[in-house]
Order: C-alpha cells, then sequence, then structure tokens
C-alpha cells in the first residue's frame, strides 16, 4: 500500500526541476528526518538501521517551537510548521541552516498540516481558536494566496483530495468528537464526511491505492479505514500505538508511524503483518511528522554513456512508457517518486540485460502532479521527470 491521493483531474503546473536524491542501494532511502515537538527540533536518522545521527534542526533554530510538520520542497529544502509560529520555517536538508521563513503575506494561527497539491500550492491547516480556516500559499515564492476554505476547521489537521477533487480535511476537536469535513473545488463546505463516533481525534490522511481512505487517530493509537466514496467504517489497519500522529512509507511499501506518546517512530510491514519499533533513540519527544528521503550519489559519465532513461509521453494521462537503454547487464530498481521525495510505484526490481526496454506504467490511483521515473541500480541512477495530468 502506498499513499497516493485518488485525484485525477487538473494540471499540475509546478513548473519546478526536482534535484531529488538517490541512493546507489535502489532498495533503501538514506535518511529519515523527524520531528521532537517537545524539544524544538528535528532530528535526522540512519534510515537502514533507525539509528539518530544529530538534530539537523537545533532546538529553536529560527525561533521555532513545537513543530507539526516537516515537508521536503521540491527544490530540496525543508519546510517545518510550528503550533507556535505565525509563519512556515526554512532549513537547509543537509546543513539544518535556517533560512528564514518561507510564508509571507499572511499570519498563520497555530499552523499544523501542509500538503502539496496539483495546483503548485501548499496547503496549511491552523490550529487557532478563531483564525482555522485552510489556507494557499505559492509554493514557489511563499507568498499568500487566500483563504481556501470559507468555512473554518477548528484543530484542523491533515489533507487528502477525493477523485473530484474535494477536500477532506481532518479535525481533531477536544479528541474525542474528531471528524473528517468535506469542502468542493471551490473551498465551500459540503458536510462532514465522517462523522464522530469510530473517529475520536483524526490527524493525518490519506486515500490507499484501492481507494480507501485511511485516518490515523491520535486519540485511539490506531489507523483506521474508511470507504473513500461513502465515509463508512471499514475497520482497523494497523493498532497497538499510544497516540499516532505522522505517517510516511519507504520503496518497500512499509508504513513509518510516530507515536507521540511512546517517543518512537513504527514500522509496519503489510506483507507479514507486523509492527515492530523502528526510532527509539537520540532524544526524542512527542514526534509528530516523519520524512524518508533519497540519497545524493552522482552518476558516473562512464555510467550515463553506458544507461539511458527517457519517459514518454509527457505530459502523460494514463500511461507514461518508461525506456531504458544499457550497453551491459545491470541489476536495479525502477520506481516513481512523487515532489516530496517519496516513492509511489515500485516497477520492476530486476537485472537489466543489454538492450532496450520499455516498460508501460499505469498512472491509475495517482494524482495529477510531478513525478520522476528512477532506476536505481549497482552502476548508478538515472532519473527522467514527467507531468501526470488528467483527461
Amino acid at each position: 500500500m502506498y499513499p497516493f491521493l485518488r485525484s485525477l483531474f487538473g494540471l499540475y503546473t509546478l513548473a519546478l526541476i526536482l534535484s531529488l536524491i538517490f541512493s546507489t542501494d535502489p532498495c533503501q532511502a538514506q535518511h529519515v528526518f523527524v520531528s521532537s515537538r517537545n524539544t524544538h527540533s528535528v532530528k535526522l536518522y540512519d534510515f537502514a538501521t533507525g539509528s539518530f545521527i544529530k538534530d539537523i534542526v537545533m532546538p529553536g533554530s529560527g525561533n521555532l517551537s513545537l513543530p507539526q510538520e516537516v515537508l521536503l520542497h521540491p527544490d530540496g529544502f525543508l519546510l517545518v510548521t510550528g503550533r507556535g509560529n505565525t509563519a512556515i520555517k526554512k532549513y537547509d536538508s543537509v546543513t539544518g541552516a535556517y533560512l528564514g521563513n518561507f510564508t509571507s503575506g499572511y499570519t498563520l494561527d497555530n499552523p499544523t498540516k501542509t500538503t502539496i497539491w496539483q495546483d503548485s500550492l501548499l496547503y496549511v491547516s491552523q490550529w487557532g481558536a478563531s483564525q482555522n480556516k485552510v489556507v494557499r500559499f505559492d509554493l514557489k515564492t511563499g507568498v499568500f494566496v487566500d483563504e481556501f476554505t470559507g468555512t473554518g476547521v477548528p484543530n484542523g489537521c491533515g489533507h487528502a483530495w477525493d477523485a473530484a477533487g474535494n477536500l477532506l480535511v481532518a479535525q481533531y476537536g477536544n479528541g474525542a468528537n474528531g471528524r473528517v469535513m468535506k469542502f468542493d473545488t471551490n473551498g465551500v463546505l459540503t458536510g462532514t464526511f465522517i462523522p464522530s463516533g469510530v473517529l475520536k481525534g483524526p490527524v493525518n490522511l490519506w486515500f490507499g491505492n484501492t481507494g480507501e481512505l485511511i485516518v490515523a487517530d491520535w486519540t485511539l493509537g490506531q489507523v483506521l479505514r474508511f470507504n473513500g466514496t461513502t465515509g463508512a467504517y471499514i475497520g482497523p489497519l494497523v493498532t497497538g500505538l499510544a497516540n499516532v500522529e505522522g505517517y510516511a512509507f519507504d520503496s518497500q511499501g512499509r508504513l513509518y508511524l510516530c507515536d507521540w506518546t511512546g517517543n518512537k517512530v513504527f514500522r509496519y510491514d503489510f506483507s507479514a503483518n507486523t509492527l515492530s519499533t523502528y526510532i527509539q533513540s537520540g532524544g526524542l519527544v512527542a514526534p509528530n511528522s516523519i520524512v524518508i528521503q533519497e540519497a545524493v550519489t552522482a552518476t558516473t559519465e562512464a555510467a550515463s554513456e553506458t544507461v539511458s532513461l527517457q519517459v514518454a509521453p509527457n505530459p502523460a494521462h494514463d500511461v507514461v512508457r518508461c525506456t531504458i537503454t544499457t550497453k551491459e547487464s545491470i541489476a536495479g530498481r525502477l520506481y516513481l517518486v512523487d515532489t516530496t521525495g517519496q516513492t509511489v510505484k515500485v516497477v520492476a526490481d530486476r537485472n537489466w540485460e543489454p538492450g532496450e526496454h520499455t516498460l508501460s506504467i499505469s498512472l491509475a490511483g495517482l494524482s495529477a502532479g510531478m513525478y520522476r521515473c528512477v532506476l536505481a541500480s549497482d552502476k548508478g541512477q538515472w532519473s527522467a521527470a514527467f507531468a501526470a495530468v488528467a483527461e
């Protein structure tokens, strides 16, 4: 299962060329960023072992206060929201240096969750008692665009879009009466999509690749499954955490969940149906966001002469064709990544014999937007960007 959004309409006009980072090991990402709310910092971990490396964003750097979410910007830097801040903070993803406020033109009130969508805008929820509409900023400049939702969402958290482009927003409530609200493509409230009851304190939302809406509930310490069309409750997906908030997927489809109260990050393996402790070091206190980032390894000139990778058509609608041409046998994994650096689909993991190989990759289940087709091998790595668009 991957964190696909299900919307399939509109052109994602993001004109950014991603400088994504890829590991020479095609099966593993290199770094993991985890917010540590109560130390006012962001911590860096080794992906392979889950071991602590350092505070990449030092406690209180740039006056960061009560971080809520870490996001990898397509240009490669980190964006961090903090409940105690009135703007989204910007940091160098390698050194952790504070680069100033990213957002401007609007004073945020307790910003929480952020999402990049297909319209090249950054969506931000607010926790504030009176100012709590979902706000949009230009992704390139950080300049305020508008208050998108006509109605506020008190204690607002995560976002997701359905296949028709309607915006769903998690409303934590007071932790006992949480719900999921639904807004149309113009930001008009159309009603409650999932009411309080089974839900207590929802914080994160995403659509699974079968169309189910997946909700992380902080109060229950569980990840729950709902019908993505009707909102009807299906059942639990993951249980056994104290207070869950923050999620990510790796290239093998494993789910990573922060446990806010347990001060840990867990890894859930779908194939084995097992939940195991992944991170529990580095002085992590109240983690609530996790980002898995691929690592940079330059492709040598000799490797570039040996292998080429091309995608067509661009933009693509239902299917994109990835053509790999190699002069020698290589072993590698072909996969797709989105603008945040997350792997959204593993296409093939195999030996590639000399010659030309064209694979047709279905885009079903992916939102319109910018993606990269990546081949990571034992000889180097290659990638090509393309836009997925609606019909």
